[in-house]
């Protein structure tokens, strides 16, 4: 932009600011231009986050060039009267170098960069200085500087800091760059101590005797001695104290077309006559290998039993969807999953280094013979973009090259925020059938050309089914068809079984979802089949894939992942993994154990299983959300529960490995919602008092006259809870209702969630009340904004009596809002029905 624009722009953020401060004078109106001046800033906002106003203004919004560049000027002229009023001040430098950065402006950014790290010790926060480092260093990378880039990265690793995302980011470039094999050994695996393969192997048998590993002679055969599965041994050995040297203890990893076991990722291992012998077909056979060698090692003795081990996984390819933590190669590896999907950074455009650090990430799996898919639902939904738009091809066209071209696969997720549908794409296609699967194949056929090994899996909004309901705008089959008729049959689709959250899946409904899509289904598994806690893990809980899946599921579906969005999922999700390569021996308490064994140690399970029970008695009081039920506790009953589990934390805590990361939930979530639920009963707070009576006095009511039964999940709304109308007590037969007049053009509401979701059959609302004389009420009943309900309420009888209405299931959402609203006409003020409860059953 020219000069003259430039001083336009500037000129007009000054006189709007002036507008803003006017009144004000000396510091105190430079501190409030100064403030009004960030607001600019933010409501212009420049990254390369999906959430900056600049991107989200292009790809959604379908703005001009034009009305593009304004954003961009007042962003750029807002920062320059900061430095103007503030010439002290080393922020509006960061900010400014971040927004040039973020639009490619390289040259401009580097200035003011240089400006901020000039700055002296403590006047920048740490956020600021890391920020501008970060910048930085993508400006040197940028030009070529690599070793300058990598020591301002550097400079980021020693900050004490993990709070900023770009600082875990410098935190694997770094390691990467200075200790290419460091991510192998992040958490030390394995801890346990049985020595013996995990998961459990297809075949085994083991011996007394046992062959030294004190020193090594590690041999390859079919790959090099260098080979990354060579380096995982040679880096664990190392670790356990073994010496590698000539005339050491043979350990040989050989991949031969002659190799014992015949299948798929199989490998043979065995110890004997003083030596180690690991045999596969494959790549993946080998690495399965390498690590039940590692898993068999005593590490007291550094010696290792004599076996005969032969071993294949039922399921070829497992893992996890949704983990985003640069750390994952190393659980993934001793879980032997064989398939991920990672989760894309939340940026539009990806930074100089950003680009490097996808290209090292997905070169570290594939060089492990992991399948790795980078997962775009950041760059689809919130906000949703128009798939018709061609700026949003290019976006997603420009992603799956990329990821294509450092060999990773590309998933494309329209799961929960699909619809409603940008207007753009109503208007070209009418429904997202008409559109989406076309517009996958489309991109996936383009990048297939020239990348023939690439791969692609797509999440559509109807991910689930046949249970549950359906509350989009359009009909679920038919999009699912559109599927099986416009999507290339070689791109995956997801399917998390019968409901969003399933607690089993069978052949039948498998295959229904696979008929409707014309092709197997990957399942993305969303829960661990029990709903324990609230959904939350404790560390030792007991899943049951087993007992609630199909014998023979893994021949229905293409790959089984596992929901993995924290750590803490970890040992449900390690006895999956054990599920899905040997079914037939999975047991579901072994497994669990045997995973916590290899995270953080023997001992750990034991502990937590047997405090579980007093913490699980919370469990019905979902996270965040306390019920009047709480103050009919017994107050000393639950800090005897909490003791107990607390007592079990610290035992716990003495021997646990990896500062209990993997379990820490126990703590973090459990432990610190029953103190919070104690502490409510303690000193209970005024609007839970309240609560408590109001529904003291109701709820028998409730009971005898529509069978309210708290015990099912009925969700009980007295009148003294619903928000609006006019409070009046004692009404009604011996005055024993509290109720809320809804005066013509008022209305009361109400808020209830639903979870499992969506739900698989209508709710029902039931209100009770009466019309306050002889004449007819009339009501609207809206839930979460749709119409469900209009016409005469409370028929004319004496007392009051019950309205059933039917909630549909596509009205139904996770969160929902309920409205009754007196319809009457504006001049008939004397229809005034009362309402003395509601009551949800599901």
């Amino acid at each position: 932009m020219n000069m003259m624009r430039r001083k336009g722009v500037l000129g007009g953020i000054i006189a709007a600011v002036a507008l803003l401060c006017s009144g004000q004078a000396g510091a105190n109106a430079a501190t409030d231009e100064i403030t009004a001046l960030q607001g600019v800033i933010e409501s212009n906002s420049v990254s390369r986050s999906t959430k900056c106003r600049y991107y989200k203004a292009w790809y959604s919004e379908l703005c001009t060039k034009d009305e593009l560049n304004a954003i961009l000027e007042r962003n750029i002229a807002a920062h320059r009267r900061w430095k103007e009023l503030a010439p002290e001040s080393f922020a509006p430098y960061v900010g400014l170098g971040k927004t040039f950065a973020a639009v490619g402006r390289w040259k401009e950014a580097k200035p003011e960069l240089e400006k901020a790290l000039s700055a002296p010790e403590g006047s920048l926060s740490t956020y600021l200085r890391i920020s501008a480092l970060w910048e930085m260093a993508n400006c040197l990378w940028q030009e070529g500087d690599r070793d300058g880039a990598k020591k301002l990265i550097a400079q980021i690793v020693a900050i004490d800091w993990n709070d900023i995302h770009v600082h875990r980011r410098a935190v694997y470039l770094h390691r990467a760059w200075t200790d290419p094999d460091a991510d192998l050994d992040v958490f030390t695996l394995p801890h346990s101590q049985d020595c013996k393969p995990f998961p459990t192997p297809q075949e085994a048998t083991y011996g007394d005797a046992k062959v030294s590993l004190a020193t090594v002679e590690l041999r390859t055969a079919g790959l090099k001695s260098d080979d990354p599965i060579a380096r995982l041994v040679k880096r664990k050995l190392t670790r356990f104290w073994s010496k590698f040297e000539v005339g050491g203890t043979k350990v040989a990893i050989a991949i031969s077309p002659n190799a014992p076991v015949d299948k798929p990722q199989g490998y043979s291992l065995d110890v004997a006559k003083g030596a180690v012998c690991i045999k596969a077909r494959d790549r993946l056979g080998a690495l399965w290998g390498a690590v039940s060698l590692l898993q068999c090692v005593d590490r007291e003795t550094l010696g290792i039993a004599e076996c005969a081990i032969r071993d294949w996984p039922k399921c070829l390819r497992r893992g996890v969807i949704d983990y985003w933590y640069d750390d994952f190669l190393e659980y993934a590896i001793f879980n032997r999953m064989s398939m991920v999907n990672i989760r894309m950074d939340s940026d539009y455009v990806p930074s100089p280094l950003d680009r490097e650090r996808y290209r090292l990430w997905c070169a570290r799996f594939r060089e492990f013979g992991i399948e790795m898919f980078c997962g775009s639902g950041n760059i689809m939904m919130n906000p949703m973009l128009p798939l018709s738009s061609p700026r949003t091809r290019k976006l997603h066209a420009g992603w799956a090259r990329f990821v294509a071209s450092v060999g990773g696969n590309f998933a494309l997720h329209l799961d929960d925020c699909r619809f409603p549908m940008h207007p753009l794409d109503l208007e070209n296609a009418g429904t997202a059938a008409n559109l989406d699967a076309k517009y996958m194949t489309d991109i996936y056929r383009e990048v297939k050309k020239d990348y023939p090994g690439f791969k692609m899996l797509f999440c559509p909004p109807f991910y689930w089914g046949p249970d549950g309901g359906v509350n989009y705008p359009e009909p679920r089959d038919a999009y699912l068809k559109s599927l099986g008729s416009d999507l290339d049959p070689e791109i995956e689709v997801y399917w998390t079984g019968p409901r969003v959250k399933s607690g089993g899946m069978s052949d039948k409904k498998t295959d229904w979802y696979a008929g409707l899509i014309g092709r197997k289904p990957v399942i993305f598994h969303n829960g661990d089949c029990r709903g324990r806690h609230n959904y939350i893990a404790y560390g030792a809980d007991i899943p049951g894939y087993k007992a609630s899946h199909s014998t023979n599921l893994f021949e229905h579906v293409s790959a089984f992942l596992h929901n993995m969005s924290r750590y803490q999922g970890a040992p449900a999700i390690g006895a999956c993994m054990d599920w899905c390569w040997n079914p037939e021996a999975h047991d579901p308490e072994t497994a669990v154990r045997r995973t916590d064994e290899m995270l953080v140690g023997p001992g750990v399970f034991e502990i937590l299983r047997d405090a579980t029970p007093a913490l699980a008695y919370f469990d019905k009081y979902c996270h965040g959300s306390v019920r009047s039920e709480l103050l009919t506790e017994d107050l000393a009953d639950l800090d005897r529960r909490i003791a107990e589990s607390e007592a079990a934390w610290s035992k716990v805590m003495a021997i646990v490995k990896n500062n209990g990361l993997f379990v820490e939930d126990f703590n973090r979530c459990g432990i610190k919602w029953a103190k919070k639920l104690a502490s409510n009963r303690r000193n209970p707070p005024k609007w839970l008092k309240e609560r408590y009576d109001a529904e003291m006095s109701n709820t028998a009511l409730a009971e005898k006259e529509v069978g309210f039964d708290a015990s099912k999940g009925d969700i009980f709304f007295p009148a003294e809870t619903l928000t609006g109308g006019l409070y009046v007590k004692g009404v009604g037969e011996k005055g024993m209702r509290n109720v809320k007049y809804v005066n013509v053009g008022t209305e009361i509401s109400g808020r209830f969630s639903c979870e499992q979701f969506p739900p698989e059959r209508p709710f029902k609302m039931i209100l009770m009340g009466c019309q306050w004389n002889r004449h007819s009420a009339f009501a609207d009943v809206e839930v979460n904004g749709r119409k469900i309900w209009s016409g005469e309420v409370f028929a004319k009888k004496r007392g009051f009596n019950a309205l059933e209405i039917e909630i549909p299931v596509d009205a139904i959402q996770r969160y929902n809002t309920f409205v009754f609203r007196n319809s009457a006409p504006m001049n008939e003020g004397h229809r005034k029905p009362e309402v003395h409860y509601v009551v949800i059953k599901k």
